[in-house]
This record gives structure tokens, sequence and C-alpha cells, in this order.
């Protein structure tokens, strides 16, 4: 067997490989994967012990008992006093001279008690919807980090084929070598890759590493505790029509009820304010102590008097204007959701189309350059340097199908977010390998 002929298997049982190992895109009109226990097992367990949620869910918890404390009455006072006629003590000889003891109560005038329940009760509202963004968000973190893991474990995989390839060829080029069949520069030419992909493997295990740990810090688990998943990135087929998807949005969006919260809060905040206007009052009775004489007692009632009406009028104008805010608010946040949603969708309806253009067009496209490569280096045509740029290209091409593949993933965490935060810019076909370009060309991971 030829020379020649032994790097032709070589590389012709490599490319049958990656016909097989590739991920397939589906037709337009298939139907998601099936779900993936580990990524379920892993959100639903960050939502049970993420140290962020635990400590908002205890906020949530104190804000509750403030509405209770808000309606309450203030605590009764009792005074103790004595009253002298003359220097020396003298209590039961002198008429004047009393030890009295004094009871008094704020009643606040009928209806402010319970509006200050119900703006506490408003703002323990605010902090639950605190909590459920902190939800989703966690939620969205930990598939972007998961999505993260998988890509750089692919990646891994696909540089570990790429090496061992490239060690079988390197073999037999320095055999071709070795008895004058081949040239030097072909030989270094493949030492360079080589040490090229074992450079990419170094950074794919660092990346996947520190994904491990952003998932163990979300998940409150210890620095050292491995994840294993044998779950695998595929195509997704289209997503929903928008506006279904983002009245589902709208009614899962925190920042839209947290809207419509602050404008039923400025509706209490001005019928308090409106409240203010009216005299609250306050109860007083007592018993005064005469010795031996007869006992004296005392009752009032004292009533406050809202005469500075440039205070009263300022609260309520305040808070008027404030419900018209917190109306326009829940305009701009509506509008805002479905800005971002269309966004997203734009770029997953992208992602998907070209990781398409990349399966079913640029792959097998670089599997034909590879075989036309060696066919013209078999018969002299081209230099033994043209096999490897098609090979590196072909592995750079297939990394990059990769990364879209996980970046949209990610994009579609962020979609189910409902933030009202910009996703991050989008990694398409731009930073896939050039002829020539080290390894797999996954310098910058999407």
């Amino acid at each position: 067997m030829s020379s020649s002929f032994r790097i032709a298997s070589l590389l012709t049982g490599a490319l049958a490989l990656g016909h097989g190992a590739g991920a397939q895109v589906p037709e337009p009109d298939a139907v998601r994967p099936a779900p993936d226990p580990v990524l379920d097992a892993l959100v639903a367990e960050a939502l049970q012990k993420n140290p962020d949620l635990l400590a908002l869910q205890e906020a949530v918890v104190a804000a509750r008992a403030r509405p209770d404390q808000a309606r309450s009455l203030r605590d009764p006072m009792l005074s103790v006093v004595y009253t002298n006629d003359g220097w020396a003590p003298s209590l039961g000889s002198q008429p004047m001279t009393t030890l009295g003891f004094v009871g008094s109560q704020d009643l606040p005038y009928p209806g402010k008690r319970g509006l200050r329940g119900e703006l506490a009760a408003r703002d323990a509202d605010s902090v639950e919807l605190q909590l459920e963004r902190a939800r989703l968000g966690v939620t969205a973190a930990v598939k972007r980090a998961y999505y993260g893991l998988v890509l750089s474990r692919e990646r891994l995989a696909l540089a570990s084929d790429q090496e061992l390839l490239l060690k079988q060829i390197e073999g037999t080029v320095r055999a071709r070598y070795a008895v004058g069949q081949g040239a030097q520069p072909d030989v270094l030419r493949v030492q360079i890759e080589v040490t090229r992909v074992l450079e990419l493997r170094s950074e794919q295990q660092a990346e996947a590493s520190v994904r491990v740990a952003e998932l163990n810090r979300l998940l409150d688990r210890s620095a050292a505790s491995p994840l294993e998943t044998k779950a695998r990135l595929e195509a997704r087929s289209a997503e929903d029509a928008l506006e279904p998807l983002l009245e589902r949005l709208l009614a899962a969006s925190p920042e839209r009820r947290s809207a419509e919260l602050a404008q039923q809060r400025a509706g209490l905040e001005a019928a308090l304010a409106q409240k203010e206007g009216k005299p609250d009052f306050q109860l007083q009775a007592g018993y005064m102590n005469r010795g031996g004489l007869d006992p004296m007692w005392l009752a009032g009632v004292g009533v406050t008097l809202p005469v500075n009406r440039k205070r009263i009028d300022g609260a309520r104008a305040e808070a008027e204007a404030k419900q018209r805010a917190s109306a326009r608010q829940v305009d701009s946040v509506r509008l805002q959701l479905r800005y971002r949603t269309e966004e997203r969708l734009a770029q997953l309806d992208a992602t998907r189309k070209v990781a398409e253009l990349y399966e079913r067009g640029i792959i097998p496209q670089d599997r034909m350059a590879v075989d036309a490569a060696l066919a013209n280096y078999e018969t002299g045509k081209v230099p033994f340097v043209a096999v490897l740029e098609a090979l590196t290209t072909l592995y750079g091409d297939r990394a990059q199908h990769l990364g879209l593949l996980a970046n949209h993933e990610r994009i579609g965490a962020s979609l189910e977010e409902a933030s009202l935060e910009p996703t991050s810019s989008l990694v398409l076909a731009t930073t896939a390998a050039r002829p020539g370009e080290a390894g797999m060309g996954a310098r910058s991971l999407p």
C-alpha cells in the first residue's frame, strides 16, 4: 500500500466519521427535541438553593409582615404625674396635691390605617415581583451556562478528533519524508497544526471548567462538584408566532406587573393624601389620687388641626402625578418588551438559518474541498499544505456550527427570561475559520 493511499484512507475515514458526528438540522416543521432531564434538574435545584433567591424569599416574608404593622393603632401612652401643693410633700393634707395616672390613645381619621396597610401590602407585592424577576434570571443563567458547557465539551471532542487525525497524518508524512517522497515543510506544517489543536484543547478545557464553576455557584454547590451530561447540541425548529408569544411573555413579565402595581400604589397614595386633610383624634382618661381626700378623674378628646394646606395639597399633587407616570410606564414596558421579543426572535431566526446553511451547504462543501485537495495532492497538482488548509477549514466550520447551535439555545433562554435588557450581540458566520487559520478557528466563542 503506497503512502498516498494510506493518507487517503485516513482522511476518508475521518470524513466519514465527521458525516455521522455532525448535528442534523431538522426540516422547518420539525418538532423540538425532547426536554433535557439534566438541565431541568439543574434549574429546579437552582430555584431551590440559589442564595440570592433564598435572600429574596426572606425579604418577601419580612415585607408581608409590614401591612399588619401599618394598620395597627399606635401604642397607648400611660403617664404618672405627681402634683404637690407647697414645698413639703402634702399628699392627703392639701386639696391640690394629687398623684395622677393618665392614659392616652391616638386615633387616626377613619380610613387612614386601612390605606397605610394597603400601601404596605403593595410594597410587599413589589418585593415578591423582585423575587419573580430573580427566579427568571437564575433560570436563564443556568441554561446559558449549561449550553456553554455543552458547547465547550463538544468542541473539545471535535478538537480531540482533529488532533488524532493530524497525528496519524504526521506519522504518514514523516514516513514519506524518510523515503524521499515528501518534503520537510509538510512535516513541519503538520506539527504546527497539532500544536495549535493542543492549544485549542487547553482553551476549551478551561472554558468548560469555568462553566462548571458558574453552574456550581448558581446552585450553591461545592466548587469541586463535577457535572455530567450526555446532552448534544441540536438544531431547533422555528419559534412561535410573535403575537401569542408576546402575550405570554407580557403575562409573565415582572416589570409589567410592577408598573401596574406602581399605578395602584400611586392611587392609594392619592387617596391617603386626601385623607390627610382630615383631623386625627386623641382620647385621654386619668385618675388622680389625693390621699385621704376625695379622688379626682379626667377625660378629654384632642383633635389635630390640618391647617397646613400647602403640605396636604402638595402630597396630593405628587401622588396624582405618580399615578399618571405609572400609567405611562405600563405602556412603556409593553413596547419595550415587544421590541426585545422581536429582537430575540430575529436573532433566533437568523441563527437557525445560518446553522442550516452550515449544515447543508458550507460543511458539505468543505468536505468536497478536502476530497478535491486530497485527489490533487495524490496526483502532485497541489502541495500537501492545501490538504491541511482544507481540513482545518472543515473543522473550523464544524466548530462554528456548534457555536451557532449553542447561541440559539442561549438566545432562547433570554427570550423566556422576558427581560427588558438587551441580548448580547449575536455571533454569526463572520467568526468562522478561514483557510490557513489555526486549529478549528474558534478563538471567539459565541
